[in-house]
């Protein structure tokens, strides 16, 4: 018995290992269905938090001229460090964009609820201290993080193509977007251009994104 998968083994891994590439450039004829968004919503929002709190708001994206205009805020790609030379990243070109926003952390009345002494304090008491207020950054950024990977990984299951951008104008885009907090992360889902190389630039497509092999993840099995 290999388990419970309805896929094989092996099509997961490759769609774990083809979720690793960033896709830079994009098939705009096409759309995103709307079940299939609903299911990327399901991703985001059902995924595992710290004690299931809401550390972020993530905003879905479809909007084309607003996609371009949030493009136009990710000037920040390093063509060469010697003259500070940058472009932008075109992965949130996709046919849809997800925002990660980072949320002010709301907690119940009920004790019930708090992860611990430093919870309760977080929520109660007057002055956030330094190691309290580190903690829940860590754990939002875990949250987002687990989120995004959740995200990615269902995307590159349904044949999907992905990239993620956390190179931007943070305030620019809180700004044109109406957040109430910044982002945090972004990322492309969509389409790929079945005829360019996933690194050649959606809008300059002569300009070709390097590619860096994944560095070795030590793992150790312990019997």
């Amino acid at each position: 018995m290999e388990g419970f998968l309805s896929i094989s083994h092996d099509e997961v891994k490759k769609a774990i290992l083809k979720s690793q590439h960033c896709q830079r450039n994009w098939d705009l004829s096409q759309e995103v269905p709307q079940k299939d968004i609903d299911l990327f919503v399901s991703a985001v929002s059902q995924c595992p938090s710290k004690q299931n709190i809401s550390f972020y708001k993530a905003h879905f994206i479809t909007n084309r001229d607003i996609i371009e205009k949030i493009h136009n805020k990710t000037d920040g790609f390093i063509i060469s460090f010697e003259d500070g030379t940058s472009t932008t990243n075109p992965q949130v070109l996709a046919n849809l964009l997800v925002v990660f926003e980072s949320k002010n952390v709301e907690l119940s009345d009920e004790k019930d609820v708090y992860r611990n002494q430093q919870t309760w304090d977080f929520k109660n008491s007057p002055d956030k201290s330094d190691e309290v207020s580190q903690c829940f950054q860590r754990d939002q950024n875990m949250a987002v993080g687990i989120a995004a990977g959740y995200l990615n990984l269902s995307a590159s299951l349904m044949g999907y193509a992905t990239g993620c951008c956390a190179c931007f104008d943070g305030e620019g885009i809180q700004q044109l977007l109406g957040l109430s907090n910044q982002p945090l992360l972004m990322m492309g889902i969509g389409h790929r251009d079945l005829s360019k190389s996933r690194l050649a630039h959606h809008t300059e497509s002569a300009f070709m994104f390097p590619t860096k092999s994944k560095q070795k993840i030590e793992v150790q099995h312990i019997v």
